[in-house]
């Protein structure tokens, strides 16, 4: 020290440190100088002198901080030692920076002022994305709100499938294809028929029990004789007006049962018979205009009076074209006869249902013999003409010459017509005792009236009795058996796949008959009656005039 020209005295090494310092903090309280320059809380530049930890501070009871400084030592520090004092007084300068600015008491303060900390979260940095001021508590609530509401939706939308789900899974099938149709016939001086269209629309709730299809009007034209009419565009006076058949059209559709006519073609014929290009206008005419009022279908009645194959060919196709796909125009079977088998294709390309009649009075090996002859032409494709059933009744042809036991027959041959594929089509007197005509009169249903109804019924919901073949990928199976055991029964035996097969026995024969059916089948459960028989085919008994339907156990 001497050498370097600085005293020695020991006025200048006596340094006497204050009270305060002595009682100051530990060391131990502050950071050290290494971590110091490291800490998060210390501001990223030095605002002021860093003054030396030891340096004579304290805080005070209001918490400012207070800074005690001998005069004496920073005067002698000053005028004696020029850098040393500069060091303290850096440091001093920062310590009381550090407790000046408060960037130790948030560590110490526990209870955060909530409006200063809201000022601090709410600001945004220039280079923050947008989405950070978005409101997020709302947007959660929002969100979760839409989450719920859509899992309530998708639960209210599957009960309600489930609720309207069919207890049954049948195979779709156009509306006339399997359906039953029902013919109603007029009064003349040959038919007791219905009186007027009014008897139809004050019965349509009777109608819609049978759950048929449609109905079919034999003739409304002038002069109301399916023979001789004189005028296709026209209803008979006596059978009613056009409003009147307007609102019977309406009537039916809203209980979804369609409306056909039958079209006497060979009056045209007779009429116009010299010019027949006036005579297909003249058909075409008559077809626009009953479609324009509603009528669903028409059965072309003579159609087999056309010599020439083409013009006929024709026709249809203009008929078809006009009646459109959900309607239907219905033809006999003696039209398609003697016809190549090319134009056959074509022309069932344009019709809908072939009418085959079937005569009960030929025995049941004829019957089977021409069952089995028309189901074997039957056309397989889907958009191909099925069959249209109907019954001749040629011993007994008028209602007033037919007596109980004819009427039985009719009711017997009905129920073996049911269980045919294709569009069964019955006439009301063939209900016998349960019809429009004598329901009027007897003022309640048979039991040979529930067992019809029943049937239909039991056809709608089976497809293994409404669906005429077995669709596979590469062909068709048929699904029909018929079969006849002597002169007077037939059995018929309907199945389809992963389904209940169906058998029916019918007796057309006056004496009660037993029967063996052991090698055919087991047993069965009966139908169509209120109870429900366990049958069992080794002592098979049925009455005359009858016809059994038994679903089969699998």
């Amino acid at each position: 020290m001497k050498k370097m020209g600085v005293p020695t005295e020991s006025t200048f090494l006596d340094v006497k440190l204050p009270q305060t310092i002595l009682e100051s903090p530990s060391t131990s309280t502050f950071l050290p100088d290494e971590e110091a320059a490291f800490c998060p809380l210390l501001p990223s530049r030095i605002l002021g002198p860093i003054a030396h930890p030891l340096s004579p501070n304290h805080m005070n009871k209001d918490g400012i901080t207070s800074k005690i400084i001998s005069l004496d030592c920073k005067a002698e520090s000053s005028s004696t030692d020029s850098s040393s004092g500069i060091a303290i007084d850096v440091q001093e300068s920062t310590t009381n920076n550090l407790f000046h600015n408060g960037s130790y008491q948030h560590l110490q303060n526990n209870n955060i002022n909530t409006e200063e900390d809201t000022h601090f979260i709410g600001k945004k940095s220039p280079d923050a994305p947008s989405f950070v001021s978005w409101n997020w508590p709302l947007i959660r609530k929002c969100t979760f709100f839409i989450f719920v509401s859509t899992i309530l939706a998708m639960c209210s939308i599957v009960v309600a499938k489930i609720s309207n789900m069919p207890k049954s899974c049948n195979p779709k099938t156009t509306w006339y294809r399997g359906g039953v149709f029902y013919e109603m016939r007029f009064q003349d001086s040959e038919y007791a028929g219905i009186n007027d269209i009014n008897e139809i629309i004050n019965h349509l709730d009777y109608l819609s029990s049978l759950d048929i299809a449609a109905v079919r009007l034999n003739s409304i034209f002038l002069p109301g004789n399916i023979d001789n009419v004189t005028s296709t565009l026209h209803i008979d006076p006596a059978i009613g007006t056009a409003f009147q058949l307007k609102v019977l059209i309406d009537a039916l559709k809203s209980r979804n049962i369609a409306l056909l006519l039958d079209i006497p073609l060979h009056t045209i014929f007779v009429e116009i018979h010299s010019n027949q290009e006036i005579v297909y206008n003249q058909i075409t005419r008559t077809i626009t205009s009953w479609v324009d009022n509603g009528i669903s279908g028409f059965y072309l009645k003579g159609l087999d009076l056309f010599l020439n194959d083409l013009a006929l060919l024709k026709c249809l196709e203009i008929w078809k074209r006009i009646v459109g796909k959900n309607r239907i125009l219905i033809i006999n079977e003696n039209v398609l006869k003697g016809k190549p088998t090319s134009l056959l294709t074509e022309i069932q390309q344009h019709i809908d249902l072939v009418d085959v009649c079937l005569d009960l009075e030929g025995g049941t090996k004829k019957i089977t013999k021409r069952i089995e002859n028309i189901l074997e032409n039957m056309p397989p494709a889907e958009y191909s003409a099925w069959i249209h059933w109907s019954i001749i009744d040629s011993k007994f042809k008028y209602q007033h010459d037919r007596d109980s036991s004819n009427s039985n027959l009719i009711i017997a041959g009905t129920i073996m017509q049911l269980m045919l594929p294709g569009t069964p089509n019955i006439m009301y007197e063939d209900e016998m005792n349960g019809g429009i005509y004598n329901n009027i009169k007897i003022h309640k249903p048979t039991d040979r009236l529930k067992i019809v109804r029943n049937m239909i019924s039991l056809r709608k919901r089976s497809p293994a009795i409404y669906k005429s073949i077995i669709c596979k990928s590469n062909s068709n199976i048929q699904n029909t058996l018929i079969r006849h055991t002597n002169d007077d029964t037939l059995i018929i035996v309907r199945n389809y796949p992963r389904r209940n097969s169906f058998a029916s026995v019918t007796n057309l024969g006056q004496n009660k008959i037993t029967l063996d059916l052991t090698s055919t089948f087991y047993s069965g459960t009966r139908m169509l009656t209120n109870e429900t028989n366990k049958i069992f085919f080794k002592n098979f008994e049925i009455d005359p005039f009858d016809t059994i339907v038994v679903k089969l156990d699998k």
